[in-house]
């Protein structure tokens, strides 16, 4: 590699491994040629300043590149990867997605609560109407807003454009069961933004850990979920013990499966056509989002 800084060029030998002997007959080699252009004035003529910079050196190693006028480094390889990462992690948004659960067991139960925000119906009141605590309204509030149904403004909470579709789509459903116009209309959603919110980024992971699992075998355990989830979305310590691994895998999976990406069947999953769809929908957003950062 050759950069020019300042008033001197840098004649940088890299390598991925310890120094050897050869590696000074190398970077010779490309200083010969370099003072060659320099006489044919092909090539700035500045101080030529060479490095060599290798994964591991002895002490004599230093000795002998100083007797050639070479400067010596040592990386760890490890070291540049992990700042790599740091680096990369910092400029690609959906790796810092943090997963959450709200205890809102199944989507079904917030459609009442996003009923009546349609209707205008205060927060206190709706607890009323419902019998339910003030915490546990919120929680499905929550869970809406990170699905794009609804937006908070000041301290009221409104349905969004999409909120109120779903809401009009489920009109005459008196129980807490998704209808399948509302099934088609949130994972279409999703399907189009992976990474809209912690729970879309959370139901997408669920349902990749089971097409990945799938290659060992076929359906696939609960267990062997449970555990891959927990790891693949960072929550091997928020979520350490075996009771709260259950409940976030149990609630994430029943998304899934209230949105047909995903079939349960005695405690096992089966992937379904929509949910291959989503996993490939899912790895091209992946792929885009990448791209928009590395520029």
């Amino acid at each position: 590699m050759l950069y020019l800084h300042k008033d001197e060029m840098l004649l940088v030998e890299l390598k991925v491994v310890p120094f050897y002997k050869e590696v000074i007959i190398q970077i010779n080699n490309y200083e010969a040629d370099l003072i060659l252009l320099q006489n044919q004035n092909k090539l700035i003529n500045s101080k030529i300043r060479k490095i060599i910079v290798v994964t591991d050196a002895r002490e004599n190693d230093y000795k002998i590149c100083k007797e050639n006028n070479i400067e010596l480094i040592v990386y760890k390889g490890e070291v540049i990867l992990s700042k790599y990462y740091e680096n990369f992690k910092e400029l690609s948004s959906f790796l810092k997605i943090q997963s959450g659960d709200y205890g809102v067991v199944r989507l079904g139960l917030i459609k009442n609560t996003l009923s009546y925000l349609g209707q205008g119906v205060s927060l206190k009141e709706i607890c009323n109407l419902e019998n339910k605590s003030e915490k546990t309204i919120r929680n499905k509030i929550s869970i809406a807003q990170l699905l794009n149904l609804v937006s908070k403004f000041k301290n009221s909470f409104f349905l969004t454009e999409l909120g109120t579709r779903f809401v009009d789509v489920g009109e005459n459903i008196v129980d807490d069961r998704l209808n399948q116009e509302q099934i088609e209309l949130l994972s279409n959603f999703l399907k189009e933004n992976p990474f809209y919110s912690s729970v879309t980024y959370t139901v997408f992971s669920l349902i990749e850990s089971v097409f990945v699992l799938s290659k060992n075998s076929y359906p696939v355990n609960k267990d062997a979920v449970k555990d891959y989830f927990v790891k693949s979305v960072g929550k091997t310590e928020t979520w350490r013990a075996n009771k709260s691994k259950e409940t976030a895998t149990y609630i994430f999976s029943n998304y899934a499966c209230e949105l047909e990406f995903l079939a349960r069947v005695n405690n096992e999953y089966y992937i379904t056509p929509k949910g291959i769809q989503a996993i490939l929908l899912l790895q091209l957003n992946r792929s885009i989002k990448l791209i928009e950062n590395r520029k």
